[in-house]
């Protein structure tokens, strides 16, 4: 409680008010006519009658809280199961340290060392050689800075699912309601329909996205594609812009090219063809999606293209009508990537770079 001026109205008494206080509530005056009678507040007045024993004048103890169900020993031992079988349940950790306790309990007694249960996240399997690698690609690119990330042409493929969202939802319900319509994530009986899609960017100019043919891609079709999808790009950042006064930077010496090691990119035909039209090629290291800043696009990218499927309110169809319109709703989703995010997800590289090398090599976080 505030005085008028803004001041708190809170009192430190002294050792001889607070046994007056203990004194005047024994004998029965009412806690208002107490605090005036000691120049404090009614509130400060019941703090002491509850928190003082009028007897000893000395302040209550706060009750005990349950006892702890495990020892010292016992939380040892739970720890040191729980680290032995990291990749087991919780429920599981506390049946084989053989204790009396649930694995509510279990939770905290590991969350006081710092150990939680959490989902494993996954990444790909990486080898000796896949690190050394990774490591020598991070090593080379070290000291790169953010405009030189800018002249790489970075491109990738994806496969976008039909009626499939990916994402754990959660939502906000009342309880009992979570079999109303409103609150349900739909998903589809059907024979799976997929579309493959590629595409690329450079800086924070966005690429086409090419909807591929059903089937695999082979060594042809990604010639294909780069005719169709890689080319065009190239001549648009070297297209030379209408003000004469104007600096144009990029070139065919300072553009870089960027696809992973799948088969059909490091076929010698692939290589020839991009060697003939004067594409410098970046050496990419196995396994490592995590580098790729193209990875980040997908999840929005497939959220967009999902919202579209539902209001068709239609079950993925392989139709040639369908299929058409999922071509026409991927261009649609394509369009609304942001340039801005492109340009967050290039500055973060040098710490891409940065988190290889802190690995050696191995997994981070991106």
């Amino acid at each position: 409680m505030a005085n008028t001026n803004g001041e708190s109205s809170y009192q430190h008494l002294t050792d001889v008010q607070v046994t007056k206080c203990l004194a005047l509530a024994k004998s029965g005056m009412k806690q208002r006519a107490i605090a005036t009678e000691i120049g404090c507040s009614k509130s400060t007045v019941g703090r002491l009658i509850n928190h003082y024993q009028f007897e000893t004048f000395a302040q209550r103890t706060r009750p005990k809280g349950p006892a702890f169900k495990t020892s010292k020993s016992d939380d040892r031992h739970l720890i040191v199961t729980a680290k032995r079988n990291f990749d087991r349940p919780l429920q599981d950790i506390t049946n084989l340290a053989g204790l009396p306790i649930s694995r509510y309990t279990t939770r905290r007694r590991l969350k006081k060392v710092n150990l939680q249960s959490r989902y494993a996240k996954r990444k790909p399997f990486l080898s000796a050689k896949h690190k050394q690698g990774r490591l020598e690609w991070a090593l080379r690119y070290k000291d790169w800075t953010v405009e030189d990330w800018k002249r790489v042409i970075w491109s990738d493929e994806a496969i976008i699912r039909i009626g499939h969202d990916s994402r754990r939802r959660r939502i906000i319900r009342p309880i009992g309601m979570g079999l109303q319509e409103r609150y349900l994530v739909p998903s589809f009986k059907s024979n799976q329909v997929t579309i493959m899609v590629w595409t690329c960017f450079c800086g924070d100019r966005i690429g086409p996205i090419l909807a591929l043919n059903q089937g695999g891609i082979g060594a042809v079709e990604y010639m294909e594609i780069l005719s169709d999808g890689l080319m065009p790009m190239i001549d648009g950042l070297l297209e030379q812009p209408a003000d004469g006064d104007t600096i144009h930077v990029a070139n065919e010496n300072s553009l870089l090219f960027m696809h992973d090691n799948a088969p059909c990119h490091t076929d010698h035909r692939v290589s020839r063809f991009l060697q003939e039209h004067g594409i410098a090629v970046m050496r990419w290291p196995s396994q490592s999606p995590d580098l790729n800043p193209l990875e980040n696009v997908w999840p929005d990218f497939k959220c967009r293209f999902h919202k579209r499927f539902l209001d068709l309110r239609t079950h993925p169809s392989t139709s040639i009508v369908a299929i058409s319109q999922y071509r026409k709703m991927i261009q649609e989703a394509w369009a609304e990537v942001d340039p801005e995010f492109l340009r967050r997800l290039l500055e973060s590289m040098p710490k891409r770079v940065a988190a290889v090398i802190a690995a050696n090599g191995g997994a981070t976080k991106y």
